[in-house]
């Protein structure tokens, strides 16, 4: 028996599913269902009933998770417990929305590889929305993120900057506000799912801007292109964060004062990669102040 048997019987156990269990790892259909077959076979018993449609664990299947979650746990814990004498090693997965995944994520992964060069940041991207199910599944461990509304006391929430909401223009561009803009130039808007998008519609009403919406888009870089293509205008969060620059492109104030989200990191309150967790946000809070 392995720790990646393990693994592979929660991830299945949690997603219902080999398929969806084997993205959340990050391996093949065929690799999952053979670490559980090799599972099996040093058990001596059928994990799940593969005649129903999911396969569903077995009475056996359903005490070996059991056991296996919390192997999986003390294993974690052991990981930690080393980390505090030495650097942390071992896999850790975060999530991260779109705003920062050219600006903050790469000036955080600089800074972890200096203090940590064999801790492996395996990265999944996504809107706060979806990565807040995601940490509170236990699909990452733990997401940089827009701040929620409300935080699970399960969860915690550790700070790391606040992002500026900034209009992008052509770099030819001429206009001095917002209304002469968008008066002027197509909207192309950030997806609306994006937890940043009330704030935007909020302001945009206080401006008396009602933009002429082009198309929506959740990729910052495709927003970019198209902006300095000349196809139209933005609002986005301010991707300059931690030094990063926008090329060919003009910033602009979004009224005043300025407009502000916070960015953290949401992760949860067991003793799971506590050490991985610290050294994570230690190295993006030193990546900001770096700026």
């Amino acid at each position: 028996m392995t720790i990646r048997q393990f693994q592979a019987l929660k991830a299945i156990g949690e997603h219902r599913s080999f398929a969806r269990a084997a993205d959340a790892l990050g391996i093949t259909q065929s690799a999952i269902s053979m670490q559980i077959a090799a599972l099996e076979a040093t058990l001596g018993a059928s994990l799940f009933d593969r005649k129903r449609r999911p396969p569903e664990l077995t009475r056996t299947g359903k005490i070996a998770l059991r056991y296996a979650q919390a192997m999986i746990k003390q294993y974690d814990e052991m990981l930690d417990a080393i980390a505090t004498v030495r650097a942390y090693r071992g896999e850790f997965r975060l999530g991260a929305i779109p705003t920062v995944l050219t600006s903050l994520l790469p000036a955080g992964l600089i800074r972890l590889r200096e203090s940590n060069p064999e801790l492996v940041v395996s990265v999944a991207s996504g809107l706060s929305g979806d990565l807040l199910e995601m940490v509170a599944s236990g699909e990452v461990d733990a997401s940089l993120m827009h701040r929620p509304r409300t935080i699970d006391p399960l969860l915690e929430w550790h700070e790391i900057a606040r992002q500026r909401i900034v209009v992008i223009a052509p770099s030819d561009s001429v206009e001095m506000t917002p209304q002469e803009v968008f008066a002027k130039h197509a909207y192309i808007r950030f997806n609306r799912r994006a937890w940043v998008a009330p704030l935007i519609e909020r302001r945009l009403e206080q401006l008396g801007i009602a933009p002429k919406t082009q198309s929506e888009l959740q990729s910052i870089e495709a927003i970019h292109q198209l902006v300095g293509l000349g196809l139209g205008a933005a609002i986005l969060p301010d991707v300059r964060i931690a030094g990063f620059p926008v090329h060919g492109l003009r910033v602009l104030a979004f009224g005043e004062p300025p407009l502000h989200r916070d960015i953290g990191l949401l992760s949860r309150r067991d003793l799971t990669k506590k050490t991985a967790r610290k050294t994570v946000v230690e190295a993006f809070a030193a990546a900001v102040l770096q700026e």
